[in-house]
């Protein structure tokens, strides 16, 4: 048996916990309270049932403290065959469900009985499970209780029938010992021996004493015979009962063995393994050609071209070429889009400038660079003109009202008021200027002005008390001229400055403005040269895309043509990309189809090649078919189970046993022979009361020829002391005889397979011992090793750690040695505290070796297994 998978649904600290475990060596590896040890015990929960709440076997029920559903579940593999063991919270050990994986059908209860054999869990943990508890007691053992816990290794409560042993061996003892001195029989043979010498020297002196001394003697000879006889008889009496015990158990041996083909002609297992890895891999093979079948006919009706790519395969030059032109008339359409907004824009930005420049209907053409200079110059001089016009014009008030003021008051009356009017003025003239928008040329010239009038000022009236109104006049007519002369050269600039508005259409406007207007206009000569080359761009452009849509007039049946350009050239686009994948999806179905028709082909040659590797290995058997193999491989499950119960059988009832039992017919011949010793033990009895009462005479006798009280005394002290010592030494006998039944019953148990045990424990001791240790020896009295040097030493004399691997040694040469009769898992919890790290890295060589042929769960603390040079599996657990 093998555990596959462990799924726990709830069981002490593991929750929906599921590890898969290799065929082999699985190690579970994590620090202390990781639920190492929990795991183990679900293991043996599921195949043995849960533990009761009585006890201590409460503390090993692990019921989850959440609330989580109690129970899990272990795929196994048994006889070819895999196995759902499912066991769940309910009563006698809980309530468990057998399910058969491949035919998923629910098995009984006793399905899981037949895998286990005769093994339950203390005969599980006795022969397949140990931890470091059980090894850590091997040191504690006396020398004999180590030899025994070796040769009873296996069998059925083997710990209870030894400490049984020992519990007879331990009261007789008690009772007597051969050394002892205070032991009850040892002080009564004691006092029994010097009675009897006080007795002789009493009765010494008389002749009939001596002859009547010899008639005691005589008794006394014949009742220890006698004695011996009846426990002689009593040895047979208890053999024919136990022989009679096991008649039942020998009826079942006869009846099974009676069933045993001896002729039967067994398949070899490497034959039947054989044949039924092809058998598997058929049917594997033919659930894969009728997969591939399958495919290849579904691929074949998808092989058929669908209408959309045998039209593109009719058209393909027009719509490559169309293809071809999908981006152009993308860009083509999104620059006319872009066109058309820049328009937009420009229409924005000249309606906008007119509004600044005030024109509705027309916009005029901006100054070219002549015009541009001469408006300013123009401009600019009639700026000046105006500045000067002002100032002469002032003057002549000014002297205006010199005239008049002279001629209403006389000369000298206020002659300092107009001097300061007219500094003020010349002053005012020089600074004005150039807090105001003026050009430069007129500021200049206002500021040559000015000086002048401040200079004028003070020549003109410095000497103005002798000035006359004659030099006033003459002022006067001098500035009148020269006014004169500067209105018509100021009607000139008007003319020239009106002319060119006039050209540009200007008049309306202040020639003032013009000059920032030619920013302006030239922007709107730009935007209106723009603007035309939009429109000449977005005329060709929408002569294209309309050449375009009759192009694609082709793909009306399988192209969606409304809307704009843009959704067309779109669902066009996706037209391609739909043809593409068609294509593509064509061509990986040609590829598929042709992949799985190869594969197909050679699936069916290695089909045929199996079928006839089958045939052949059928042949070698004499088997015509597959059926004919199960028939005959069922009727070999038949006679190895019929042969596991014949061994298990004759195993339980011991070579001896079994031998004598072949003896008899019936069970009342038996019967017939235990009464008859019964009533032969009775007759012995009855003779040994009256070799008893012929003593007690006789001793009387001799107390009257002693005439002596003393003598009478001791005689009667003697056959009271002959009494007690009877009686202690049935009770010695009865304790002893039943200890050595168990010894020799419980030996010839194990001492059946024993050299095949020994052979494997030197191998493996060897192995753990790094070749130190190479041979095992057993006698009566104890065990002992051999080194490489021959030297010997007993159990006593090893280490702690050396005492357990001699013993791991034993116990796995054990487990290997009853494999032909149970295989189930190796579960070994922490068993390797006290090895160093050199016999660490050995004993798990040596299970990956073992793990070959059995299973082995080793649970561990210890980080160094991790790094082990074997094919273990590692299962960390946090």
């Amino acid at each position: 048996m093998k555990i596959l998978k462990i799924n726990v649904y709830g069981f002490g600290k593991w929750q929906d916990q599921q590890f898969d475990l290799a065929s082999g060596l699985t190690v579970f590896s994590g620090p202390n309270e990781a639920g190492k040890s929990t795991l183990r015990q679900f293991i043996l929960s599921v195949l043995f049932g849960f533990r009761t709440k009585r006890g201590a076997d409460r503390y090993l029920r692990y019921e989850p403290k959440n609330g989580s559903k109690y129970g899990g579940e272990l795929l196994i593999e048994a006889q070819g065959q895999q196995f759902l063991i499912t066991r769940v919270k309910g009563k006698s050990g809980g309530k468990l469900t057998v399910t058969n994986v491949k035919t998923q059908a629910v098995l009984p209860n006793e399905t899981l009985e037949n895998l286990l054999g005769p093994v339950d869990e203390t005969l599980f943990n006795e022969m397949f499970s140990f931890s470091q508890t059980e090894l850590a007691e091997v040191r504690q053992l006396n020398r004999d209780e180590f030899r025994k816990r070796v040769l009873k290794i296996g069998a059925v409560g083997s710990d209870q029938w030894i400490g049984l042993q020992s519990s007879f061996e331990k009261s007789a003892d008690k009772i007597y010992a051969p050394k002892g001195r205070v032991r009850p029989l040892n002080k009564l043979l004691k006092k029994y021996e010097t009675l009897s010498e006080e007795i002789q020297t009493a009765a010494k002196e008389t002749a009939e004493y001596k002859s009547q001394l010899a008639s005691v003697n005589e008794n006394r000879t014949k009742l220890i015979k006698l004695q011996k006889e009846i426990s002689e008889r009593n040895a047979q009496l208890d053999k024919l009962k136990h022989d009679l015990s096991g008649w039942e158990a020998y009826q079942r041996y006869l009846e099974i063995s009676s069933k045993l083909d001896v002729k039967f002609s067994k398949m070899p297992s490497d034959s039947i393994e054989t044949i039924e890895h092809l058998h598997q891999q058929l049917e594997e093979t033919k659930q894969v050609i009728k997969n591939l079948q399958e495919k290849i006919n579904n691929l074949e009706q998808g092989k058929q071209e669908n209408p959309r790519i045998l039209f593109y395969r009719n058209h393909q030059q027009q719509l490559k070429e169309i293809q071809q032109n999908l981006t152009s008339i993308q860009n083509t359409s999104t620059q006319t889009s872009r066109l058309k907004k820049a328009q937009s824009e420009i229409d924005e930005e000249k309606a906008q400038i007119q509004l600044q420049i005030g024109t509705k209907e027309g916009v005029p053409e901006p100054f070219d660079n002549t015009e541009f200079m001469n408006l300013q110059a123009d401009l600019k001089q009639k700026n000046e003109k105006d500045h000067l016009k002002q100032t002469i014009q002032a003057q002549i008030v000014e002297l205006q009202n010199k005239l008049l003021q002279t001629s209403n008051s006389g000369e000298g009356q206020f002659a300092g008021k107009p001097k300061s009017i007219f500094l003020a003025i010349s002053i005012l003239v020089i600074i004005v200027p150039w807090l105001v928008n003026l050009s430069l040329g007129i500021k200049l010239g206002l500021l040559v002005l000015g000086l002048l009038g401040v200079v004028g000022s003070h020549f003109l009236f410095a000497n103005k008390k002798q000035a006359s109104n004659a030099d006033l006049n003459e002022q006067l007519e001098s500035l009148k001229k020269q006014l004169q002369e500067i209105m018509a050269q100021l009607n000139d600039l008007n003319n020239q400055i009106t002319e060119i508005g006039g050209e540009k259409g200007l008049e309306q406007s202040d020639p003032q403005t013009w000059p920032a207007m030619q920013n302006d206009l030239t922007r709107f000569k730009q935007l209106t040269q723009s603007e035309q080359t939009n429109e000449s761009q977005i005329k060709k452009n929408q002569q294209t895309i309309s050449e375009f849509t009759k192009k694609i007039r082709l793909l009306a049946d399988w192209v969606v043509l409304t809307g704009t350009i843009d959704q067309q050239i779109e669902n066009i686009d996706t037209y391609f990309k739909e043809i593409t994948n068609d294509q593509q999806e064509f061509q990986k179905t040609k590829q598929d189809l042709q992949y799985y028709q190869d594969r197909l082909n050679q699936l069916k040659l290695e089909n045929k090649k199996n079928q006839d590797l089958e045939t052949t290995q059928l042949q070698k058997l004499s088997l015509t078919d597959w059926h004919s193999f199960v028939t005959a491989k069922d009727l070999q499950l038949e006679q190895n189970h019929l042969e596991t119960q014949c061994a298990q059988l004759k195993q339980q009832l011991g070579e001896v046993t079994l031998t004598d039992l072949q003896k008899f017919n019936t069970q009342e011949e038996i019967q017939k022979q235990l009464n008859a010793q019964e009533e032969l033990l009775s007759q012995l009895r009855a003779e040994q009361e009256k070799l008893v009462e012929q003593k007690t005479v006789l001793g009387t006798q001799m107390q009257q020829l002693a005439n002596d009280e003393t003598y009478a005394n001791l005689q009667q002290q003697k056959a009271n002391l002959e009494a007690e010592i009877l009686a202690q030494t049935r009770n010695w006998l009865t304790e002893k005889l039943a200890a050595q039944w168990i010894d020799e019953t419980l030996s010839v148990a194990s001492q059946g397979r024993l050299p095949r045990i020994m052979a494997n424990a030197e191998q493996y001791f060897s192995l753990l011992t790094n070749k130190r240790y190479n041979k095992i020896s057993f006698d009566d009295e104890t065990i002992v090793v051999f080194d490489a040097n021959h030297q010997n030493y007993e159990v006593g004399e090893l280490s702690q750690g050396t005492a357990e691997q001699l013993y791991v040694s034993i116990r796995l040469a054990f487990v290997k040695v009853m494999a032909d009769l149970i295989d189930l898992p190796i579960i070994i919890d922490d068993g390797f505290v006290n090895f160093d790290s050199v016999r660490k890295q050995n004993v798990m060589t040596l299970l990956d070796q073992i793990s070959e042929q059995h299973q082995v769960i080793y649970f561990t603390a210890d980080d160094e297994s991790d790094n082990s040079n074997t094919g273990a599996q590692i299962i960390r657990l946090n």
